[in-house]
């Protein structure tokens, strides 16, 4: 597959935010009622030893956190605190899905906790506080 074939069950991302944009085109689905977001690692996404870059990675968990705080997709929200731990590498090609789940809701704070995997291969754990504006 290359970067422009969309992955079946998925369906292609609008986009809004540039910086998510440069990342390269993205996917969603639904499954279970849960947003599931989609992105290959392309070579402009790779560190120099040929993997997915961390930063690129965090980009994309940042925005799965937020997404998945956000009551309608005109809401808004800002991180206040993110965390991931690098599990394995993703290489150049991969089909990244990514979960997330909200944890708690408050009036003003969410928080979520969510996954990145290649397959069942798990790459990033990573977790989350937004703040709602």
């Amino acid at each position: 597959m290359t970067k422009t074939d969309i992955p079946k069950g998925y369906k292609k991302l609008n986009i809004t935010q540039p910086h998510i944009a440069e990342l390269g085109p993205g996917y969603y689905k639904k499954e279970d009622d849960k947003l599931v977001l989609a992105f290959y690692v392309d070579k402009q996404n790779c560190n120099a030893t040929g993997n997915a870059h961390g930063g690129m990675l965090m980009a994309i968990a940042d925005y799965a956190l937020a997404t998945t705080t956000m009551k309608n997709p005109k809401s808004l929200v800002v991180t206040v605190s993110f965390h991931s731990e690098f599990i394995q590498a993703a290489n150049l090609g991969e089909l990244l899905e990514v979960r997330a789940s909200l944890i708690k809701e408050g009036k003003s704070l969410g928080f979520a906790r969510g996954q990145i995997k290649v397959a069942d291969r798990i790459v990033l754990n990573f977790g989350g506080v937004v703040k709602k504006l």
